[in-house]
């Protein structure tokens, strides 16, 4: 099975990114190529436009690949659509997706039905706090 794939659903202007397993540096410089591609084939659809990264199966990666991924984050962020979804399915990992950007159009939960509600719904405003995993510290 694939560390990352991509589906991009034109109809509801979603990319959906789904991450799994421990990553090295060599997985994520593919990842990064992809999804500066993929990102910008969602651009070319209208507006509101949005991303799941599904990251429920993703591992704690080492500090060398988190540091990757929030670094190339930030230099992507022009790239991604007015809403983006990190998935998670535990505390640890909300923390490292947490950690990642502190940009409001990006959002972390551990819930697929509030996640996409956030992520498909037209309003301009940030999810409430109650409806998203924040990570303490």
């Amino acid at each position: 099975m694939s560390r990352f794939e991509f589906k991009l659903d034109r109809g509801r202007r979603l990319l959906t990114v789904t991450v799994r397993g421990f990553w090295d540096v060599q997985i994520y410089r593919a990842y990064d190529a992809q999804i500066r591609a993929e990102l910008a084939a969602l651009r070319q659809l209208p507006a509101p436009q949005a991303c799941l990264i599904d990251a429920r199966e993703f591992a704690v990666q080492s500090r060398e690949v988190a540091d990757l991924l929030r670094d190339g984050l930030a230099k992507r962020l022009p790239l991604y659509p007015e809403r983006t979804v990190r998935l998670v399915s535990s505390a640890i990992t909300r923390g490292q997706a947490s950690r990642m950007t502190n940009d409001p159009t990006h959002q972390v939960f551990d819930a697929i039905e509030p996640a996409m509600e956030w992520l498909l719904s037209n309003k301009s405003q940030p999810a409430r706090m109650s409806d998203c995993a924040v990570a303490a510290g």
